[in-house]
């Protein structure tokens, strides 16, 4: 692997770190009233992600599990990691995507969220194939991506995830997705 792969995954695993030695103590629940429930609570760490499965030409696969904090019962910010597969059936070759983000969520409304990411990924050089022998083989696209999504509670621990965002640094030809905008589906715990 390259050093690039490296340096991004040394400096998640810091933001992580980081992140983890600064969990204030839980809330508490005064004893005043009856009509306090004790169990509302904030889950301070969330764990969810995507899952995605594409049956066709290519043929995809892209697994993105994430942890998030949350700072209050509105906003939570978080990393994940990337990893794309990819089966192209007609030109007979594989790929394959790695990469990490960091991202905060606004959720002004239970089940509406608005959503700022920072992404990179390790895609293939379209440039080594036919260029000079000195290109990198490997390269990094560094993708800030800005979108609103809607959260659905499916049972009392689950909750499925929608959202679409939108990629400000899209480059045809570099970018292993297909157009600038990102649907995403997946879940949180």
């Amino acid at each position: 692997m390259e050093r690039p792969f490296y340096t991004v995954l040394f400096f998640c695993l810091l933001l992580s770190m980081s992140l983890s030695g600064q969990v204030p103590p839980p809330p508490t629940v005064s004893s005043g009233g009856g009509t306090q429930n004790p169990h509302n609570k904030i889950k301070r760490w969330q764990f969810g992600g995507n899952l995605s499965l594409f049956l066709g030409d290519p043929l995809l696969l892209d697994v993105s599990p994430t942890v998030a904090y949350n700072i209050s019962q509105k906003f939570r910010t978080g990393v994940g990691a990337n990893y794309r597969y990819s089966v192209f059936k007609t030109k007979d070759s594989t790929t394959q995507v790695l990469g990490a983000n960091t991202f905060i969520h606004f959720q002004p409304l239970p089940w509406f969220f608005v959503i700022g990411e920072y992404e990179g990924v390790n895609v293939p050089n379209p440039a080594w194939a036919s260029g000079p022998e000195s290109a990198p083989k490997r390269i990094w696209q560094l993708s800030p991506l800005l979108g609103a999504g809607l959260r659905v509670r499916l049972l009392r621990l689950l909750q499925l995830n929608i959202s679409l965002l939108r990629d400000f640094n899209y480059q045809p030809g570099i970018s292993p997705y297909p157009n600038p905008w990102r649907f995403r589906m997946g879940f949180s715990l």
